[in-house]
């Protein structure tokens, strides 16, 4: 229990340093840059119909996060983020312990990051095992890639202008609630807020609740990065899958007041009539009634 009391303390720290470290306009620490081309096939992402009022959260480095799909929306499934990401930006290397993620990189100019072994509940590499080789790929846009959980991986920008990315994780593991508590609220995409440096230790604090392992700097849990994307890490996409879990409308729309008061009135009618049904039945009435109350207005 101590031990894992320690290391739980060490992930946290880690997480603190990452967020104190990080300011806006600061690029992803060491990232190495690569020369890989770019590879992939275009994916054609599903239309869907998003939070009509979705939630925009400003991020250490200037990101920003829009939130097309929560927790609540698809019931835990997972959550939708449309991404900003600033020249230079993205996150250090890490862990999602409890959920897989898909990254479809819409404009030019990602690389992403990705190691091809997984690491048990606990393990964490640079901490208390050796350090993972990842590899590298320039994503083309339009881009579909996949990463499992217990997977290490990052993204960044290393072009010169912002640029957008979608990421789905499932399940959802209220990551999307963590994200929230790490950045400063956005009401107006146009101006956004300054990003405020106090919600740092709040993030460092629950990090660990929502199963992250979040180095301090790219060289932490990373040894070397190798520019020859394996082509089965390109080619194993999960696209069907992707769509099977975006197709799936795990949580209904709630209907409008309006409509509940149309369907409470519609019980109310079906009742009335049941119930003059039934006395007329018990009564052995034999005259119809002179008129037919009209529940369809």
């Amino acid at each position: 229990m101590a031990t894992v009391k320690k290391l739980s303390m060490a992930i946290t720290g880690v997480v603190f340093s990452v967020l104190m470290s990080t300011s806006k306009g600061e690029a992803v620490p060491d990232a190495p840059k690569v020369t890989s081309p770019p590879t992939g096939e275009a994916f054609d992402f599903p239309e869907l119909t998003s939070n009509p009022n979705p939630v925009r959260s400003l991020q250490a480095g200037g990101d920003q996060l829009t939130f097309l799909k929560t927790t609540e929306d698809t019931g835990g499934q997972y959550i939708l983020i449309d991404a900003i990401i600033q020249p230079g930006g993205g996150p250090p290397p890490h862990i999602h312990r409890r959920s897989d993620e898909w990254f479809y990189f819409i404009d030019p100019g990602f690389t992403l990051y990705m190691g091809h072994e997984t690491y048990p509940e606990g393990v964490i590499p640079g901490i208390n095992a050796p350090k993972a080789n990842i590899h590298a790929i320039n994503a083309n846009p339009g881009t579909l890639f996949y990463g499992s959980r217990n997977q290490i991986h990052t993204f960044t920008n290393t072009g010169t202008m912002p640029a957008r990315a979608q990421f789905v994780v499932s399940p959802s593991g209220e990551i999307d609630k963590w994200f929230q508590a790490a950045g400063v609220p956005i009401t107006d995409p146009s101006n956004p807020p300054a990003f405020d440096p106090s919600k740092r230790a709040l993030a460092a604090s629950i990090a660990p609740n929502y199963g992250l392992n979040i180095s301090s700097n790219f060289g932490e849990f990373v040894d070397k990065v190798y520019s020859d994307f394996p082509e089965e890490m390109v080619k194993d996409n999960r696209a069907d899958e992707l769509i099977a879990l975006l197709d799936n409308n795990a949580t209904p729309v709630p209907e409008s007041s309006s409509g509940l008061g149309l369907l409470a009135f519609g019980a109310f009618c079906v009742i009335s009539i049941l119930k003059r049904k039934h006395k007329s039945v018990s009564r052995v009435a034999t005259v119809a009634p002179k008129t037919t109350q009209n529940c369809s207005n």
